[in-house]
């Protein structure tokens, strides 16, 4: 790393953090680059400054995760602003550096704060990963929770999916999450939330509606699809709504298909098999293309980005007119 000479052989990559701003952001910024470091198959060092001494336990038995003190470039760190001219940002403003460069320098300067410019921005370019792929240091400073604007990126599109999602869910042109959590059955009668669902999916265009006169026949040529993703403690919602459209033909001659991932019905927020599946619900519910919740719900805000929320029943006196509105 000292002599600036890029060993091609060397399979080791790694990526130093550098804290700026307050406590809250750093974290949100290491767990952005805790990721980064897994998609990246990178080893994560973080820049322990005094201040943050003892307040986190290191995450791997027997290993360290924080910087050495006597790592080469340590007295460079200070100095580390958006102006600084080794930083990849600078290098790409000023053409040094691009995807023909031939031989790449063993380290690299990252700048991902609230003030970067665009051609800091520019890391979260597919193209521009291909650069950093091959460049064995990568230090960055940041005071950003940018682990979203990871998985917009078609490079790192399949260490998201998992295997459900593949199965059942990766063919349909569109993906709708949708999720009902109820505390009061005798407060939220079936049959009166189930009319609530399906009058605001489709006042939303999410969902169309079904011609309960037909019965659905045979799929003749290339029609729309849409997938539904349902997670609920109650199955019959998945039922109903599974059976509806297996049974009867759309108005709009879409094909939709409903699935449940996990059938339990009651809540054990102690146990372990039952905290894994509702981590898979979530991991699910944060590749569909929208959302739909009966109530506001902490999972709805890892949903897509036209997600939608549903006043219940006992909180507004809408019985026939549902209020659908916008997830904040």
């Amino acid at each position: 790393m000292v002599s600036g000479q890029n060993d091609s052989s060397s399979e080791c990559r790694y990526f130093v953090w550098i804290a700026r701003a307050g406590l809250g952001n750093r974290i949100l910024s290491i767990a952005s680059a805790f990721i980064y470091a897994l998609l990246t198959n990178r080893v994560l060092l973080i820049d322990e400054e005094p201040e943050m001494a003892n307040l986190f336990c290191e995450p791997f038995p027997n290993a360290r995760w924080l910087l050495p003190k006597d790592f080469p470039f340590m007295y460079r760190i200070s100095r580390f602003k958006p102006n600084y001219p080794k930083s990849y940002g600078n290098l790409l403003k000023k053409n040094k550096i691009s995807d023909s460069t031939e031989l790449l320098p063993t380290h690299l300067y990252l700048y991902l704060c609230n003030d970067y410019d665009h051609h800091d921005e520019l890391f979260f370019c597919d193209q521009d990963q291909t650069i950093l792929r091959n460049i064995p240091w990568l230090i960055m400073k940041s005071n950003l929770y940018f682990l979203p604007s990871l998985f917009l990126m078609s490079s790192f599109e399949e260490e998201r999916d998992t295997s459900y999602y593949k199965k059942y869910l990766a063919e349909a042109e569109e993906h709708v999450g949708i999720q009902i959590r109820i505390f009061h059955k005798n407060k939220s009668p079936f049959q009166q939330v189930m009319d609530q669902i399906l009058s605001c999916t489709d006042k939303d265009k999410l969902l169309p509606q079904v011609d309960t006169g037909k019965s659905t026949a045979a799929p003749s040529g290339k029609r729309k699809s849409k997938a539904v993703l349902i997670t609920s403690l109650i199955p019959s919602y998945y039922e109903r709504m599974k059976n509806m459209y297996l049974k009867h033909p759309t108005l709009t001659g879409e094909v939709v298909a409903v699935y449940q991932a996990s059938h339990g019905v009651t809540q054990h927020s102690m146990n372990n098999v039952h905290n894994q599946k509702a981590l898979a619900e979530i991991n699910l519910l944060s590749m569909m293309d929208a959302c739909f919740s009966h109530k506001r719900r902490v999972y709805i805000r890892l949903c897509g980005t036209r997600s939608k929320t549903l006043d219940s029943v006992q909180d507004r006196d809408t019985e026939n007119h549902p209020v659908c509105g916008r997830a904040m």
